[in-house]
């Protein structure tokens, strides 16, 4: 048997209108393809990277109030979600226009869907999410 290498994911983007709830809390799946679950049985490490920002230039993210994580479901038939960490945030160079993270999770499950998870946003505000995934071997 050949051990593949690593694998690049880049996932679906937010479709035009999403919207944070009247908290300013946030819950957005990801898919590649419109498909949740990832196949990571052969990997050993999840490089997650992702970017939420408002689409509008007049609104901006306090990163004193921004709180995001990664969640994951292991389990194809149940819908449980298990929050693993928080996003380490990079602060952009000229302000707060957008929350910029990264995170490094060992593999737990021979398939698994992830999410990104946010509140202390603007209750009701647009955003746009984008996110990408290094699977290692």
């Amino acid at each position: 048997m050949t051990t593949p290498g690593s694998l690049h994911v880049n996932f679906d983007p937010t479709p035009e209108i999403f919207a944070t709830d009247a908290q300013g809390g946030f819950e957005f799946r990801l898919a590649q393809e419109g498909e949740g679950p990832l196949a990571t049985s052969d990997y050993d490490e999840i490089r997650l990277v992702a970017s939420i920002w408002h689409p509008s230039a007049s609104r901006s993210i306090d990163l004193d109030r921004a709180y995001v994580e990664v969640r994951a479901s292991f389990d194809g038939s149940n819908d449980h979600w298990f929050t693993l960490a928080e996003l380490e945030p990079v602060v952009p160079p000229y302000g707060a226009e957008r929350f910029d993270g990264w995170i490094v999770l060992p593999v737990f499950g021979s398939r698994t869907a992830l999410a990104v998870s946010g509140s202390g946003f603007e209750p009701r505000a647009r955003l746009q999410v984008r996110a990408g995934a290094y699977l290692v071997v």
